[in-house]
């Protein structure tokens, strides 16, 4: 598993296979949104580029431990949907706090993806 901090926002990400499992913790805000949405995408390419393995097909986003998400947060995890759609790879949101809940809903945003609670 590797993993990094962005001002108080940590991203891990576990490669098995053809699916890949990232998790996220803290807040998904403006200061840490570009930063993560550069490590996801490195998340994403770096097993490919080395030629280790299969290609991504699956990318599952765990959001237990975001505590804060506003607007750059949320165009943060569009982001990784837009990924995974050039991938051709579906993209999974699971176990969202209920704020992150409250935001995917009100502006449809979880229509995106398959969200599981």
């Amino acid at each position: 598993m590797s993993g990094s901090d962005t001002g108080g926002t940590r991203i891990a990400g576990e490669r098995d296979g053809d699916r890949l499992l990232i998790t996220l913790q803290g807040s998904l805000d403006a200061i840490s949104a570009s930063a993560l949405q550069t490590q996801l995408y490195d998340l994403t390419q770096v097993h490919d580029l080395l030629g280790l393995g299969v290609p991504v097909r699956h990318i599952h986003i765990d959001l237990a431990g975001v505590d804060f998400c506003d607007a750059a947060g949320l165009r943060m995890l569009v982001a990784a949907r837009r990924v995974a759609e050039s991938r051709q790879a579906s993209c999974h949101l699971h176990d969202p706090q209920p704020h992150l809940r409250w935001l995917l809903r009100a502006t449809r945003a979880g229509d995106l993806f398959q969200v599981h609670f």
